[in-house]
């Protein structure tokens, strides 16, 4: 696919980095839930993101001026640090915490973001890797001023990596429940007592990732850290230009990225495979089948959303289509078979069929909830099954088959997934931001190489 009268390289770029500011702002409303100020944005964010994955060229920045793309990242960022530095991180903080120790951490994050988008000649090859030195310590700060915080998906976590470790199967357990025995957050027929009656919720591939973390640090979201700092590096280097790594910088200053990380979401082992499957794309194609495999199986609806798009990556390849989806099965096999035919009935009920017995929540950040406040009925899952396949559908047509189309397809997709659903919180969003950084760094990546060219 190439440029045309309604693709501009640079209107796509702007675009999609807007779409990631208000995103990010939309969820620092009220912590990614429900909010009508939140909903308006999340609105307004959608909208941006549908014309910069639409008017995405597929040759590139290959001409013209792209002034216009630092100076719009760097004001993105400088938004995005103001708001940290000025909001607190996140929301199970401990009496006592230095929060001034985490605003001079941001501080000294824009003092570096300034010195490398000036050009300061001592600071042109560090600025960045210092950025991400700085997140890694902002992160370790996160964890110790909230280490217990009191969600569900800490519990599960911890639950299952014990279980793991002691050689038992992580989806044949049950865990504490948290929320008290009156909670809505569960079906009924799930909770019995103090015990919520299902295993881990999530692909094996995200508790592996998350192991390491518990064992060297009895906290898992340790390694959650290492997955959003690495996946920031992995958008930073997959171009040779400022631009790219301002993209990197865009997802490390979302606002609400230190409450993603203090929750203990899974969100940033997705971002960080869809990050090493777009620097794969640009800079090691032959991993590409492997990486994708692995993607494909982090998250269930990457699962719906990542196999049609590399199946599209795939009949563009000199080694067969076939060829290449072999190996991404096999990828995707050998992480997942061992724990799904360890009990199929287990692995099934909490891997696939959970997702559709959940209850709806009214306080998502969605327009089902909008919806049902309105008096229109609470819909149900296949709405938002519909609207990710109609998105999914649109950028198999319209966008180009490369990285940025491959990352900025997710983006979409899995924003109108999110956006119709009746689970869509401050983590699934999450990921939507660090899809469209990695659809702005692939954009980048093709205008740097094109200027070597």
């Amino acid at each position: 696919m190439t440029s045309g009268p309604f693709r501009s390289p640079v209107a796509a770029i702007v675009s999609l980095t807007v779409a990631a500011l208000v995103l990010g702002l939309a969820l620092q409303v009220a912590d990614g839930f429900y909010e009508p100020r939140a909903l308006r944005a999340l609105s307004l964010a959608l909208v941006f993101t549908i014309a910069g994955v639409l008017t995405m060229p597929g040759d590139g920045l290959v001409r013209g001026r792209t002034v216009l793309v630092p100076i719009a990242l760097t004001a993105a960022i400088g938004v995005q640090l103001l708001v940290l530095f000025r909001s607190t991180p996140g929301m199970y903080i401990e009496e006592g915490a230095r929060l001034d120790l985490f605003a001079a951490g941001v501080a000294i994050e824009a003092a570096l973001v300034a010195a490398g988008t000036l050009g300061l000649r001592w600071f042109t090859r560090w600025w960045f890797p210092a950025v991400l030195a700085v997140n890694i310590a902002l992160g370790v700060w996160m964890l110790r001023a909230s280490p217990h915080p009191k969600i569900d998906v800490v519990e599960v976590h911890s639950s299952a990596l014990r279980a793991l470790g002691r050689g038992r199967n992580p989806y044949r357990i049950t865990f504490r429940n948290v929320y008290g025995r009156d909670t809505s957050f569960y079906n009924p027929q799930a909770v019995s007592g103090d015990r919520v009656l299902f295993g881990y919720p999530y692909p094996p591939l995200s508790l592996l990732i998350a192991a390491p973390g518990q064992l060297l640090f009895k906290d898992y979201r340790y390694a959650e850290l290492a997955a959003f700092v690495g996946a920031a590096a992995l958008i930073g280097y997959a171009g040779a230009s400022l631009a790219a790594k301002l993209a990197a910088v865009l997802l490390l200053t979302t606002p609400r990225v230190f409450f993603v990380l203090e929750q203990g979401w899974t969100e940033p082992i997705g971002v960080l495979m869809l990050a090493a499957m777009t620097w794969a794309m640009i800079r090691r194609p032959a991993w590409c089948p492997w990486v994708g495999g692995l993607l494909a199986v982090t998250k269930q609806y990457l699962g719906l959303v990542a196999g049609p798009l590399l199946w599209r990556f795939a009949l563009s390849r000199s080694e067969g289509a076939w060829q290449f989806l072999a190996r991404a099965i096999a990828a995707g096999a050998l992480i997942t078979l061992p724990f799904a035919l360890a009990d199929v009935r287990a692995f099934v009920d909490t891997v696939i069929l959970l997702q559709t017995k959940e209850p709806f929540r009214l306080e998502s950040l969605s327009f089902v909830s909008w919806a049902a406040r309105a008096g229109w009925g609470q819909g149900s899952f296949l709405w938002a099954v519909g609207a990710g396949l109609v998105a999914l559908t649109v950028v198999m047509w319209r966008t180009p088959n490369n990285a940025a189309g491959f990352a900025g397809g997710l983006a979409l997709s899995t924003f109108a997934l999110f956006a119709m659903g009746s689970k869509a919180f401050c983590n699934y969003y999450f990921f939507v931001i660090g899809a469209l950084c990695c659809t702005l760094a692939a954009l980048i990546a093709s205008a740097d190489a094109a200027k070597r060219a």
